[in-house]
């Protein structure tokens, strides 16, 4: 199996894990904050991540100079990651939520250009104005929206999740050449404790009225989309690079969507789903001008 083989597979099982958990979450937010679902999350990952760490005998130790980067990583591309996220699907339901998230790939492309210098050409700047005239219509706004506050406020917690997520990946690369997966995830995931252990508990929190199914999506939100999320996307970045893995996640809203629909029962408009194709078609624009790289450099 080839190395961009590994790196596919490895990447759709994040697509699917965190597909399905724009949903999980929009039905925990009935009873629960959404610093208190990051908390149980991250607290029941890192334990998971502890266990695995011990039975195939990883190094506990990094190096003094890389704490920096777990930390970025952890409070930023993790606990704050999950304050916007969580909170702006109080405001949007997950499908629209989702769609604003597939426009990760374009700022790492940015971001990735301006830290790692990265060339960015033409074909790469048309991909950028598609995905943003994607989002527009997502976000579908009008001048009487403004003045929704609800919607405004959901929106922006997803663009400032957008953010947070790519300074997840920035931190997260340089790790790649030190660490194994394992030990990556784990630090992260324990960096990001603090925040969310400081803030869930100012929360209102209906415990009483939480359902099995309830715990069930809590389940699944730690050990899927967490543990095994997380582990396969961090190994994406490794076998395909951080712009190409991050690539995938416009595949991501198609999870959601579908799973909505058949759990929720929920729609997203027309002009949403226009939205979307034009994010999704910005992924095609990028990976065809990817290949066509490579190909020339054989």
């Amino acid at each position: 199996m080839t190395r961009k083989t590994k790196g596919l597979i490895s990447v759709s099982i994040p697509v699917i894990t965190w597909g399905i958990s724009f949903v999980s979450t929009e039905y925990l937010l009935d009873y629960l904050g959404p610093m208190t679902i990051g908390a149980i999350r991250f607290v029941i990952a890192t334990a998971i991540m502890f266990a695995m760490m011990k039975i195939m005998k990883e190094p506990l130790k990094v190096h003094k100079k890389d704490r920096p980067l777990f930390v970025l990583a952890g409070t930023i591309g993790i606990a704050i990651y999950f304050y916007f996220e969580n909170t702006g699907i109080m405001y949007i339901s997950a499908s629209p939520a989702a769609l604003i998230i597939a426009s990760i790939p374009m700022f790492t492309l940015i971001f990735e250009g301006l830290i790692f210098k990265r060339r960015i050409d033409k074909i790469d700047v048309l991909a950028i104005l598609i995905s943003i005239a994607g989002v527009v219509l997502i976000i579908d706004l009008r001048f009487e929206s403004l003045f929704v506050v609800e919607e405004t406020v959901g929106y922006l917690m997803m663009l400032g999740a957008v953010l947070s997520w790519v300074v997840y990946s920035m931190a997260s690369k340089p790790l790649f050449r030190s660490y194994s997966y394992l030990t990556i995830i784990f630090y992260q995931f324990l960096y990001s404790l603090p925040f969310f252990l400081i803030v869930a508990p100012f929360e209102k929190n209906n415990w009483t009225a939480v359902p099995l199914e309830g715990y069930m999506h809590l389940i699944f939100l730690s050990v899927f989309a967490s543990v095994l999320g997380f582990y396969y996307f961090a190994r994406s970045m490794d076998l395909l690079g951080i712009t190409e893995s991050s690539l995938f996640i416009n595949f991501l809203p198609i999870v959601t969507i579908i799973f909505s629909y058949l759990y929720l029962g929920q729609l997203i408009s027309v002009k949403q789903f226009v939205g979307g194709a034009l994010v999704m078609l910005s992924l095609t624009v990028t990976n065809v001008r990817e290949k066509r790289l490579a190909a020339s450099k054989i």
